[in-house]
């Protein structure tokens, strides 16, 4: 076998580890933005509870305990949860005042 028929064939098999390590590779960005997302959640359910006031032994979640994801970098949409909202007040009465007159449509 010549010289440069083997540079060839050592060529192609390059090449196809390099495509083969390429297609590899490609899925990990997204594991690692799912994994941050996953952990993201956690440290916002965490938070949210602890807001409400919810005891250490019954929340869910997680505390930030990763330093190397930088929470208010990369997880941009958590924010605080706001109060809970007192029994009397519904998440209805807030989107209807008592001041718009209430009329109900019923449709056949």
């Amino acid at each position: 076998m010549s010289q440069q028929r083997t540079n060839t064939k050592w060529a192609i098999a390059l090449l196809a580890t390099v495509t083969a390590m390429g297609m590899l590779a490609e899925g990990e960005a997204e594991d690692q933005e799912r994994d941050v997302l996953a952990y993201c959640e956690g440290v916002a359910v965490f938070e949210a509870e602890k807001a409400r006031g919810v005891p250490l032994e019954q929340r869910v979640g997680h505390r930030d305990w990763d330093d190397s994801i930088n929470v208010a970098e990369q997880c941009p949409r958590m924010r605080p949860a706001g109060p809970a909202l007192p029994a009397d007040v519904s998440p209805a009465r807030l989107a209807m005042p008592e001041t718009v007159p209430f009329n109900q449509f019923v449709q056949f």
